[in-house]
């Protein structure tokens, strides 16, 4: 699927008729084109800047030759190119598909056996790739398609010679951190391991829902790419030796893909290994490729639709690269009546009634599923259907209502959306229906977003206790005690959950114990959540502090004084911190001495947390505007007026910048303009911070709705 045009987007790329966008990377967009006769392509056009390089042509004319000596069933081949156009352009063939991080999004983990057919099929294609002499040096979930015909990887925008030090220019890292080889991070040349590693990320994901070093900041997750062991404790038993070897930190040390083809093939039927041209039954239950199934039912659904729907655009405001078209797109109605916090009893009664299983205590609560009874009847808990079928931005695909106001974040990842609820719960909800998973109950109200890792949610509660809870069933693995309330969303990095407490202490605990290994005093309550990146835990405190903390030992390596409470979680990029402040400031502080860079005043208090992207600092105010601030110089690229208090905190994902309001109004602003996109309101306060996912932004309010829009 694509999204429709825009004034600024081209009309015509060489032979090829623009009729849409798929998508964005680090080098260019990239459009659906249509051919003279009709063909579908993708037409990735280079940006601009990337030409300063007087050499940068003549080597991307090479590339582009070399890449398209490219075949192999699982590559999107390159049918045409032109490296002196203005600007350049390269195009392959368009792949009717859905790509495997959206399946993610929408369905959850493969189970193994769709793993190793996937890493199957991703290594035939690595090994297409290396034999024409290139590196693709970008693997990752959104360049995966899976089509009717296996998996394809695509995109070769970036793919470099073999023999080469880099496409760009210097100074100019290319590739998604999460997936990119600790020698691309560090500068060095990126070869044919680099890819192997990229690779062993992409099958982890797959298999787990989340990357091999966790979530958070680029810079975060790039140190860890770089220092620490990959996380994979929630990968299968049978692939974690593998999957390990491919994310060695020394090159020399990892397979050839050579190896790992042989490998996953033996580990698989021939029957059931993907291969092009083969059709599937329509009367059963999984897709079929090369005479075996290797998509779970719902994702081969999906893939069969994607091929029906075939190329064609969208409305206009839709983003995402090569997605689906979710059947029976609601239209807006009416928002819900507020409803008064419920007890925790009453809370409790009112999931019994909707098929859960109620535990005594803190516990879990494992809805039904399948072939049982709706576990949603009775309950507010809608799929809003649209007669008209067509999706359009802005409009809700579900909505949940559980029995308090929902916590300031949401999290969607591994096709759940997390929950928390002043009812004391902590609701996992399917991400393409809105129906709950499991629900797991606290002692007191919920308030912080989890940090989700090795198949572990972890979060905090107002009962004064932190919660390890596995993601597949809802069951506790173990809980930790804090001395006051854990209103500060966790972050998970290295093996350890950071969180802060009301009782003014910032907690390091073993995130496979619960044991705890330091604590840090600070001299107020944290509800900000914390950030590690470059040795370092980076929190704010009602003491008016940002604070730095070594994430070895809890020692603190430095603290910025404001003039007003630090609710604000920090956000890390470019070695800087980022953070808002209740004296009305957004500061900049460098990452490493907490020297001030800049500071952009508002009217008002900042208890919103900044998002950075793009080289843009996006952040809310209680002056009721939203603001994008230039990220480098601390000056303001524009100004949204929404007229209300902004507690919530932005979030970005491709062209737009989604958040909410106490007028109850959830917002789509372009990034780079600052205009809106789309309103969509839900009749009461949102404190909560949006999640966005595979087309779809999800939001709660104060009257306990979550609600899923279509971005």
């Amino acid at each position: 699927m694509s999204q429709a045009l825009e004034s600024s987007d081209p009309r015509q790329v060489g032979p090829y008729r623009i009729v849409g966008r798929l998508g964005a990377g680090g080098m260019g967009r990239v459009y659906l084109g249509r051919s003279p006769g009709g063909r579908a392509v993708a037409v990735k056009v280079i940006r601009p800047e990337m030409t300063d390089d007087p050499q940068f042509r003549q080597r991307f004319a090479r590339e582009a030759a070399a890449a398209r000596a490219i075949s192999g069933a699982f590559t999107a081949a390159v049918v045409d190119a032109d490296p002196y156009g203005d600007p350049p352009w390269l195009a392959t063939v368009h792949v009717a598909g859905i790509s495997l991080d959206d399946t993610i999004a929408r369905h959850g983990p493969l189970p193994e056996s769709s793993v190793v057919a996937l890493g199957a099929g991703l290594s035939e294609a690595l090994q297409a790739i290396h034999a024409a002499g290139l590196v693709h040096r970008d693997l990752k979930p959104s360049n995966v398609l899976l089509a009717p015909d296996g998996p394809k990887v695509i995109d070769f925008g970036i793919a470099i010679s073999a023999g080469s030090s880099s496409l760009t220019r210097s100074g100019v890292v290319v590739g998604t951190p999460a997936f990119m080889s600790p020698e691309q991070l560090t500068g060095g040349r990126a070869s044919a391991p680099s890819d192997v590693f990229a690779l062993g990320g992409v099958l982890v994901f797959a298999a787990t829902g989340g990357g091999p070093f966790g979530s958070g900041s680029l810079a975060g997750v790039a140190y860890r790419v770089v220092h620490d062991t990959a996380d994979l404790s929630a990968v299968p038993a049978g692939l974690r030796p593998l999957l390990a070897r491919c994310l060695d930190k020394d090159p020399a040390l990892r397979p050839t893909v050579a190896e790992l083809l042989a490998e996953f093939a033996h580990r698989i039927p021939p029957s059931q290994l993907p291969s092009p041209g083969t059709a599937y039954g329509e009367d059963t239950a999984t897709l079929a490729l090369g005479g075996g199934a290797w998509l779970p039912a719902p994702v081969a659904a999906s893939v069969r639709r994607a091929e029906e729907n075939g190329p064609h655009t969208r409305g206009p405001h839709t983003r995402g690269s090569y997605t689906e078209t979710a059947a029976g797109t609601p239209t807006p109605t009416p928002p819900p009546r507020p409803t008064p916090p419920p007890t925790r009893r009453r809370a409790l009664i009112a999931l019994a009634g909707a098929g859960a299983v109620a535990a005594v205590g803190a516990g879990t609560y494992l809805l039904g599923r399948g072939n049982q009874d709706d576990p949603d009847k009775g309950a507010d808990n809608d799929t809003l259907n649209d007669p008209s079928g067509v999706p359009s931005p802005g409009s809700p695909r579900w909505k949940y209502g559980t029995g308090g106001p929902v916590a300031p974040a949401l999290l969607a990842a591994g096709g759940l959306v997390y929950a928390g609820s002043r009812d004391g719960t902590m609701y996992a909800l399917d991400a393409e229906t809105g129906k709950p998973r499991w629900a797991f109950g606290t002692g007191n109200g919920v308030y912080t977003c989890p940090a989700v890792a090795g198949g572990v949610a972890y979060f905090g509660s107002a009962d004064y206790h932190l919660y390890a809870v596995d993601v597949k069933t809802g069951d506790q693995r173990w809980q930790f005690s804090a001395g006051g309330e854990v209103n500060s969303s966790p972050v998970v990095a290295g093996g350890v959950v950071y969180v802060g407490s009301d009782d003014g202490n910032l907690y390091a605990v073993d995130a496979r114990s619960g044991d705890r290994k330091w604590t840090f005093a600070a001299q107020g309550r944290i509800r900000s959540s914390p950030v590690v990146a470059w040795n370092k835990v980076y929190v704010g405190s009602e003491d008016s502090r940002l604070h730095a903390v070594d994430v070895a030992t809890g020692e603190p390596r430095w603290s910025f004084k404001t003039g007003g409470d630090v609710k604000s979680s920090p956000a890390v990029a470019d070695r800087t911190v980022y953070v808002g402040s209740y004296d009305g400031n957004l500061y900049a502080v460098n990452c490493d001495t907490g020297e001030l860079r800049w500071t952009f005043r508002t009217q008002a208090g900042v208890g919103s947390s900044p998002a950075v992207s793009g080289g843009v600092a996006y952040v809310g105010s209680d002056d009721g505007n939203l603001y994008a601030v230039d990220a480098l110089a601390g000056t303001q690229k524009w100004k949204f007026t929404i007229g209300n208090v902004v507690y919530s905190s932005p979030t970005v994902l491709g062209d737009a910048v989604y958040v909410g309001s106490k007028n109850g109004n959830l917002y789509a602003v372009r990034t780079d303009t600052g205009r809106s996109i789309w309103t969509y309101p839900t009749g009461a306060d949102i404190r909560s911070s949006p999640a966005a996912a595979a087309g779809t932004v999800y939001v709660g309010n104060d009257s306990g709705t979550v609600y899923a829009v279509k971005s």
